[in-house]
C-alpha cells in the first residue's frame, strides 16, 4: 500500500522511511517543512493530494520530561491539533489504516506492572507529562470513535523510550539516553564531572529505533488496536547511566541531582501482543548504545571541523 509517514524527518520517521523503502514499499515522507499539521486546512489539502492507503502518524511536539513539564499547555494544544487533524484528514482522503505513535506516558502510576494495553484508561497520567499524555489519550479516543462510525482500521502503538543514531542529543530538553550520551561525551572532552537529573531509581524500557521501525512495519501489515511497542526489559536509569559511562570511557563519579524530577517511578510493559505478531528486538541495549554513541561521536567530530 502507498504509505504516508508524518514526522518523517525525526528519529523514528527517518528509520521507518528507510525500513519501508528497503522493503520495496512506496513511501511519501512528510516533515514539518511540507505541512504544519496543526493547521486543519493545510493538513486536509496535503492528504487529499497524496491519498495514502496507509498512514504512519509519528509527528508530535515533544521535548522530554523537563520540556513537557514546563509547557503543559503547549504540549496539550499542539499535539491535540496535530493528531486530530491528521486522523480526520486521513479518513477523508480514504486511507484504509492508520498506525500511530502513542506514548507510555499515558499509563497511570497506579497501573500494575507489567503495564497492559487494556489499562490505558485505568487512571490519570503522571503529572510531569500530563498535557502531552492527555493529548495522546485523546487520539486513542478519536481512533476508537472513527472505527465505530466509519470502520477505520488503526493500530495505536504505546511507545516506550526510543533511541538511536540521528537522535536529538539535547541535554536539557532531549530524552534520557541522548541527553546522557551528550553529557558523558562532553565530560570526557572537558574533564568535568557528570551530573544526572533525579535519583537514578526509576525504571524504564528502551527500544533501539531500527527495531522499532521493523515493528511498525509489521504492525502496519497485521496489527490492530492498542499495542505496547517496547523491548519488554525494564532497567533503572542508574544502570543505563553506568552503562553509557562505561561505553564512553568515563571513569569518575556520577553525581545525582535529586532536586530534578524522576518522573514516573516504574515502567515495564507486557509485550505479548507485539510478540504475537512475530516481533522481537534485534539488538541488546548495550549494542544499541554502542552504535548510537559511535554515530554521535563521529558526527560531533565532523561538526567541529
Amino acid at each position: 500500500m502507498r504509505a504516508l509517514v508524518t514526522g518523517a524527518t525525526g528519529l523514528m520517521g527517518t528509520a521507518l522511511v528507510t525500513t519501508l523503502r528497503a522493503a520495496g514499499e512506496e513511501v511519501i515522507p512528510l516533515g514539518s517543512q511540507e505541512a504544519d499539521l496543526r493547521d486543519a486546512t493545510v493538513t486536509d489539502a496535503m492528504f487529499a493530494r497524496h491519498r495514502p492507503e496507509i498512514v504512519y502518524h509519528l509527528a508530535a511536539r515533544v521535548r522530554g520530561i523537563m520540556g513537557n513539564a514546563g509547557s503543559q499547555g503547549d504540549a496539550f494544544l499542539d499535539n491535540v491539533r496535530i493528531n486530530t487533524n491528521t486522523v480526520d484528514a486521513a479518513r477523508k482522503a480514504g486511507a484504509r489504516k492508520l498506525v500511530v505513535m502513542g506514548s507510555a506516558a499515558i499509563y497511570a502510576d497506579s497501573v500494575p506492572l507489567p503495564m497492559r494495553e487494556d489499562d490505558a484508561w485505568a487512571g490519570p497520567p503522571h503529572r510531569s507529562e500530563a498535557g502531552y499524555a492527555h493529548a495522546k489519550l485523546a487520539m486513542l479516543a478519536q481512533l476508537e470513535a472513527y472505527r465505530e462510525q466509519w470502520g477505520l482500521d488503526y493500530a495505536y502503538c504505546i511507545s516506550t523510550n526510543l533511541f538511536g543514531p540521528g537522535d536529538r542529543f539535547d541535554e536539557r530538553h532531549g530524552h534520557v539516553i541522548p541527553s546522557l550520551i551528550s553529557k558523558f561525551h562532553r565530560a570526557i572532552v572537558t574533564g568535568e564531572p557528570v551530573t544526572v537529573w533525579g535519583s537514578g531509581t526509576p525504571t524504564r524500557d528502551f527500544l533501539y529505533v531500527t527495531d522499532a521501525a521493523a515493528a511498525l512495519r509489521q504492525i502496519g501489515a497485521t496489527g490492530s488496536g492498542a499495542i505496547n511497542l517496547a523491548s519488554g526489559q525494564a532497567v533503572s536509569i542508574r544502570a543505563v547511566a553506568e552503562l553509557i559511562a562505561e561505553i564512553v570511557g568515563y571513569r569518575r563519579e556520577i553525581l545525582w541531582d535529586r532536586s530534578k524530577p524522576d518522573g514516573q517511578l516504574r515502567r515495564a510493559y507486557d509485550v505479548s501482543r507485539l510478540r504475537a505478531l512475530g516481533v522481537a528486538p534485534g539488538r541488546t541495549l548495550r549494542d544499541g548504545l554502542v552504535e548510537t554513541y559511535d554515530w554521535f561521536a563521529a558526527h560531533t567530530a565532523e561538526a567541529r571541523r
